[in-house]
């Protein structure tokens, strides 16, 4: 024990670092037990065969189909996130479909990233201890759930180890010796930029933090000159891989008009005093939040702008803040940038804990500079008080992605104007035998308003029921222009002889959902039945292209049979004649064909 204590004493900061990371591996252990949950996940993980093929033909698709129309594109997620992609192929080629292994990489890359941001801050020349207390607050914050326990936000871990290594890397450039060894520190630097943009795309204005980190910092460097080719270096690469980034996300309305109520002033403000209160730990973690569908509060507001003066009054000159403080607002800052609705509106999501990975980074350094202003018994009371109050959030906040139907509650529960969410939440109540319950949040959900996806959840609730009000309700889930209720409803309508509708609709589906395999085959069964066999080969061949299944597979040969062209069909069903579902009705076409040869 005296020993241990004659350890910390020599090093407390590395001892913090140390403990942050132990309990980080105690507070996400029970991840390890979990698997996907259906926000995401089935779509990145177990629908995306490009990336459970570990093959050339899979990592050059990874690299260079940027067409957001592409099957192959659509199946890695409309994100150009190679680095991403390219960690969950070794997954898969590690653990199979055992998706606990999953959540142990991503437990594994967050303690990487733990470590490493330390390291970037104690290279940059800040007290140690003061960053292994930030580290110690980063390492438990609760925000930082969402990306540890979602196995579809693996991205925004993989974006903060390779920023913070960036960092860490031109730290030991612009100090290094010789100019020999100051080159192979900026070698590293730029690949591991380059990495973290292709790891997500917020991760580029991480990188451009160093920028400011070089303003309030010039203790150890060795000359303007080069930190001025450091970071000129580090700013091409970094622009040049953002491109492919950027242009994929407007092509697929990533960026757009903001998805956050409000003039964009509000907006701006309060996202920011948004984060404010989820830096602070002074709101439950949520999927969702009310803000993104009703906007800012006055106290998001209010914070929002106070936090914003207090956060530029720290470079103030006559109030000589201390260089942590002013890394911690340079860190907050730049990483609110790409999230803030200032530069770049987000049109689908509004806020979330996993944008704010870094922003907490910053936040704590700043709170860490303060508690070091205390006396030293102040300092472990008031360190051991936030650790605990973190862990505890943490744990609660973890276990929210361990379970769909927790997910979806606790999405209704905080963002209750949120229909989409209502609409899972009904699903998951009734796959876990509770139809009166889903039929309850149905109606709740509507209270809030309509939405084709909630709708269409009642009326598949009422057709199964036999009421026969639900078509009326699929009907109008298809105006309000919800593809698979419009893909549905084509086939309900073919069923009852009203074959002109349900063609129409067929087509409206795949129009207004192309890279959805349900509108695609549905459209194909409705032209193959109205005698559109040219038509229905193309969606599906188009569903075949979306998902390689034996159900797409025999859809084409019966087109092709259709067509007359049965020696196109025949490979098709010998394809898919083992499959235990489609293959009974493969062989019987086989026999009919071969018959007829």
């Amino acid at each position: 024990m005296q020993r241990l204590r004659s350890w910390i004493s020599r090093d407390p900061g590395l001892a913090l670092l140390l403990l942050g990371m132990i309990l980080a591996t105690a507070l996400y252990a029970p991840t390890l037990t979990t698997g996907i949950v259906n926000y995401d996940d089935p779509w990145l993980y177990r629908d995306n065969f490009v990336v459970q093929d570990a093959s050339w033909d899979s990592i050059v698709a990874i690299f260079t189909d940027l067409d957001p129309r592409s099957p192959l594109r659509h199946t890695l997620a409309p994100e150009y996130l190679p680095v991403r992609d390219l960690s969950v192929m070794l997954d898969f080629a590690l653990w199979g479909d055992r998706y606990g292994g999953f959540h142990g990489t991503n437990l594994v890359v967050y303690l990487i990233a733990i470590a490493m941001v330390f390291r970037m801050l104690t290279a940059f020349g800040l007290p140690r201890v003061t960053s292994g207390i930030a580290v110690l607050i980063f390492a438990l914050h609760p925000a930082h759930a969402e990306s540890v326990a979602w196995l579809s936000e693996r991205k925004g871990l993989l974006g903060i180890v390779f920023g913070a290594t960036a960092g860490f890397a031109y730290a030991r450039y612009r100090a290094a010796p010789s100019t020999k060894r100051a080159a192979r520190w900026l070698i590293l630097a730029a690949l591991a930029s380059v990495a973290a943009v292709w790891s997500k795309a917020p991760a580029a204005f991480t990188i451009a933090a160093l920028a400011g980190l070089e303003l309030i910092q010039p203790a150890q460097r060795v000359s303007w000159r080069r930190s001025l080719t450091g970071l000129g270096v580090i700013a091409v690469v970094a622009v040049i891989a953002y491109i492919p980034v950027v242009k994929l996300a407007i092509s697929v309305n990533v960026i757009g008009e903001s998805i956050v109520p409000g003039s964009k002033a509000e907006v701006v403000l309060g996202v920011h005093g948004f984060y404010v209160r989820l830096a602070g730990m002074v709101m439950s973690n949520a999927p969702s939040y009310p803000i993104s569908s009703v906007g800012p509060s006055v106290i998001d507001l209010v914070l929002g702008a106070v936090a914003m003066l207090g956060a530029l009054a720290v470079f103030v000159p006559r109030l000589r803040a201390p260089v942590e403080l002013k890394a911690g607002a340079v860190l907050w800052l730049v990483a609110w940038l790409p999230i803030g609705h200032l530069v770049l509106p987000l049109h689908q999501v509004g806020v979330a804990d996993r944008y704010a990975l870094v922003m907490v980074l910053g936040f704590a350094l700043a709170l860490a500079t303060g508690i070091r202003r205390l006396s030293p018994r102040l300092q472990i009371a008031l360190v051991a008080v936030i650790a605990i109050a973190a862990s505890v959030r943490t744990l609660d906040a973890q276990a929210t992605w361990g379970s769909d139907l927790l997910l979806w509650e606790r999405a209704v529960a905080s963002n209750p104007h949120n229909l989409d969410a209502w609409s899972a939440y009904a699903m998951q109540l009734d796959a876990a035998g509770m139809p009166d319950e889903a039929e309850q949040a149905i109606e709740v959900g509507l209270s809030y308003g309509e939405s084709g996806r909630l709708l269409l959840r009642k009326a598949l609730f009422q057709m199964a029921q036999g009421d026969p009000d639900g078509l009326a309700t699929l009907q109008r889930a298809a105006e309000a222009g919800e593809p698979i209720a419009m893909a549905n409803l084509a086939q309900l309508l073919l069923e009852r002889g009203r074959r002109d509708e349900a063609l129409a609709w067929g087509r409206r589906a795949s129009t207004v959902g192309p890279m959805i395999v349900h509108t695609r085959r549905s459209h194909g069964m409705v032209a193959l039945a109205t005698k559109h066999a040219a038509e229905a080969l193309e969606q599906f061949s188009r569903a075949l292209a979306l998902e390689p299944s034996a159900t797409n597979r025999y859809n084409v040969a019966l087109a092709l049979i259709e067509l007359g062209r049965r020696d196109e069909a025949l490979p098709l069903l010998v394809a898919c004649s083992a499959d235990p579902r489609i293959g009974p009705r493969a062989r019987a076409r086989l026999a009919e064909l071969r018959a007829v040869r």
